[in-house]
Order: structure tokens, then sequence, then C-alpha cells
């Protein structure tokens, strides 16, 4: 039985294993593991003032597309910022309108 089997099989046991093994283990696990790439650079991102220019509304209008779902604001060191592509999508009219909550 591997170590893999042995983690699938969910038993409760205790392994002993040697220094080696478990560095073998380690760069086995690493080379598996994807690194996580993002696709999106701060560029990708706007404030919630350039979000207010750029469609044109009322923060009160945006806040209540983010309670609704309409759009999507992210974290990013205290602030809010949205995605230019859903923006974009809003602004030209591609993403469908929602009425009521």
């Amino acid at each position: 039985m591997n170590y893999r089997d042995l983690l699938n099989s969910g038993a409760n046991v205790s392994v002993t294993l040697k220094l080696e093994d478990l560095r073998e283990i380690f760069k086995e696990m690493v080379s598996s593991i994807k690194p996580k790439t993002n696709d999106q650079s701060p560029e990708d991102f706007l404030s919630r003032k350039e979000v207010l220019n750029l469609l044109k509304i009322d923060s009160s209008t945006l806040w209540s597309w983010e309670k609704t779902g309409y759009i999507k604001s992210y974290p990013f060191g205290g602030r809010k910022r949205y995605k230019l592509v859903d923006v974009e999508a809003i602004r030209t009219g591609r993403k469908g309108v929602r009425h009521g909550k």
C-alpha cells in the first residue's frame, strides 16, 4: 500500500517514515501542484470612482447593483475594485438588466 492509498482509505493509523521518503513525497506533491496563474493584472480592475464616472451612475446605484449581484466587487488593499470586463459589459449593454431584487 502506498501513501496515497493510505490517505484515501481514511484509516486512523500512525505512520513512521524515513526522512528520505518524506522528502520524496514532498517533491512529488510540489511537482504535481500547478501554480495558480492570476490572469488579471491590477490594470484589469477599476476603482469605485472610475466605475461611477465610466458608467455615469450614482454611488447608491453601484451599491444597489453590488447587493443584488449585478456587479461584483473585489477587495484590494482595503478598497473595492471592479473587473474592467464586468464594467464594460454593463456599459456596452452586453450584461442583462435585472429588475427588482
